[in-house]
């Protein structure tokens, strides 16, 4: 009962915020390009990281502050991919399988009737769902793949264009913390992440 009153009370706040024009809620999906930063500390003489291209797919709202200015809280599930040459050991190919959260301020910058150029920003919590690793070379004789965190932070910046109900913006991603297991390595995310977004109300 009290679970039901909670949720009545929110989809009511949320029903006055949307009919005074101060809340958004869409879908989206797009790719990312990424790399993971390693810093190599395992008998390695040195670690080459290559970008790979994986996905994105979910929602996001956007709640009204002031002017120009709104916050953007997203939800989506992510797939990145990575692939780390230790020369000339071998390489290591990463998929990381992701549920993000972006907690992001919105600002609008050039308002152009038909045609908004906006900017974003803020922090994301990532939560992982599926990681694979695959080795690759003979010289991996007492390693056995690098494992990831459960929760780690990263840091979005980017910008947009939206016509009528479409977006579609570019953003830089780079990891705040260590998401390596390892105490041998340390990883950090640097992705590039472009998105298409269509709103819904």
């Amino acid at each position: 009962m009290k679970r039901f009153f909670v949720i009545a009370i929110l989809l009511s706040a949320v029903a006055l915020m949307q009919a005074q024009g101060k809340f958004q809620m869409g879908v989206k999906t797009g790719f990312n390009s990424t790399s993971f930063n390693t810093e190599a500390g395992y008998d390695f003489e040195s670690a080459r990281d290559d970008f790979k291209t994986g996905y994105l797919v979910g929602a996001w709202t956007r709640i009204h502050l002031l002017g120009d200015l709104s916050l953007q809280p997203e939800l989506y599930y992510s797939k990145k991919k990575s692939e780390t040459d230790f020369d000339p050991e071998g390489s290591e190919s990463l998929s990381y399988s992701s549920w993000d959260v972006p907690l992001l301020v919105h600002l609008d910058a050039i308002d152009l009737k038909l045609v908004k150029i906006y900017g974003v920003g803020g922090p994301v919590a990532s939560f992982r769902s599926k990681e694979e690793v695959k080795l690759a070379g003979a010289a991996f004789t007492d390693y056995d793949g690098d494992s990831f965190k459960s929760t780690n932070w990263n840091f979005q910046l980017g910008a947009g264009v939206q016509i009528a109900r479409l977006s579609l913006d570019a953003r830089y991603e780079w990891g705040l913390n260590d998401i390596s297991r390892s105490n041998e390595m340390e990883r950090k995310t640097k992705s590039l992440i472009v998105s298409l977004g269509f709103r819904l109300f």
